[in-house]
């Protein structure tokens, strides 16, 4: 049984690092300046917020530079996703009918990418969920997909991915 693995593309890791940090940094030392709770309040929490947002960037690309273990792993049976922050997902490749691209842009620059598993039947815990019948009455593949690959931080391209996973997937049936 052939294993494919694909771990956490380190240059986008270290962007991630160094945007946070500058944001972070910046925040610390013109943080007196900019929060005034009593003067202006919902800026102050917003900038808080900020504050937070790019901490966590911090963390997380720290998390994704040091990993040795796999972010995605390919078998000829099943498709393992690997978190950095949560639980290790499993899908047998026979359960699945299909893949689609679903990218989100902001002023023409693509800001999240990702690869959605359609499924032939989801889990019946999540149909069960109001948001997979809200889901179900706009778009059946999207209510399928309870599943979905980051592709944001791999070391492989979206659309040769997808090519690999559509291959998989004919070798099944």
């Amino acid at each position: 049984m052939k294993e494919e693995n694909f771990y956490s593309n380190k240059l986008t890791s270290f962007l991630l690092l160094l945007i946070s940090s500058i944001f972070v940094i910046a925040g610390i030392f013109l943080g007196d300046k900019l929060i005034n709770f009593e003067g202006k309040l919902f800026k102050s929490v917003i900038l808080i917020f900020v504050f937070l947002l790019f901490s966590f960037g911090i963390i997380l690309s720290l998390l994704l530079l040091t990993r040795k273990k796999p972010l995605l792993t390919i078998t000829n049976s099943q498709i393992i996703i690997h978190n950095a922050l949560i639980s290790t997902r499993t899908i047998q490749i026979d359960k699945i009918k299909s893949f689609f691209i679903v990218n989100n842009h902001y002023r023409g620059i693509k800001t999240n990418r990702q690869i959605f598993i359609e499924l032939n039947k989801p889990t019946e815990k999540y149909t069960k969920t109001w948001f997979y019948r809200f889901l179900n009455k706009i778009s059946k593949p999207t209510a399928n997909s309870q599943y979905s690959i980051q592709t944001d931080f791999l070391n492989i391209k979206q659309q040769k991915l997808l090519e690999l996973l559509n291959k998989k997937i004919k070798n099944t049936v």
